[in-house]
């Protein structure tokens, strides 16, 4: 039976993926590397600590990796933050796994700070048992140190507890701790992309995923 429910923020409750992606190419330009938005989009659902290396050498790194990461975040809570919007069905979704007695623990790459305001944007922190972020681990996704973390937490194995995500990294991440995840289309990544990551299921968005609850993993484990 699933217990636990372990959902991204970024893409999968929150349409902002492009946003972030934004500012990472203006972050990146302020330090003169000049890169193109499809190859920074593609690595969007990394952490700071996985994305940076992508671009930048291991001197790079070392000389500005820090100040990068710094100016990205302080352009994306100016430019970005009061743009970004709820994706279809996160409410009734919450509601319906709290209804179901799951525990909803909100695992991100991203800032906690952040996701604090997105869920009280979305109305669901009252069902939010924990937030996990890249500020809690060394290592941000694809590796599975989120993951590991809420497991330990809240006392669940690989089978009480589901993964629901928008990128191939959330899958990788998932799948190291013999997690199944229950992959978006909301991030802009393709549902082959997901599909050969190892996503159990594919669904449009949590509307779609709410529709199909009954015979979805969450339903029927």
């Amino acid at each position: 039976m699933i217990k636990g429910v372990i959902c991204d923020v970024d893409g999968t409750i929150v349409d902002s993926n492009d946003q972030h992606a934004n500012a990472w190419q203006e972050a990146f330009r302020e330090f003169g590397i000049i890169l193109p938005w499809d190859k920074i989009r593609a690595q969007i659902g990394k952490g700071p600590d996985q994305l940076i290396p992508e671009f930048l050498t291991p001197e790079q790194i070392s000389r500005f990796g820090d100040q990068v990461e710094k100016k990205k975040d302080r352009i994306y809570k100016k430019k970005y933050l009061d743009q970004i919007k709820g994706l279809p069905g996160v409410y009734p979704f919450f509601k319906k796994l709290h209804e179901e007695k799951k525990t909803i623990v909100l695992a991100t790459s991203g800032g906690a700070n952040e996701i604090r305001y997105y869920t009280r944007l979305l109305g669901v922190e009252k069902w939010v048992r924990d937030i996990v972020s890249a500020d809690d681990v060394a290592r941000s996704k694809p590796y599975p140190d989120i993951f590991h973390i809420v497991l330990d937490r809240f006392q669940l194995k690989p089978s009480e507890a589901i993964v629901i995500g928008d990128t191939p990294y959330d899958v990788f991440a998932a799948k190291k701790l013999g997690l199944a995840t229950l992959a978006l289309l909301t991030g802009g990544f393709s549902d082959q992309s997901l599909r050969e990551a190892g996503a159990s299921e594919v669904y449009r968005d949590l509307s779609e995923l709410l529709e199909r609850y009954a015979d979805s993993r969450l339903g029927s484990g």
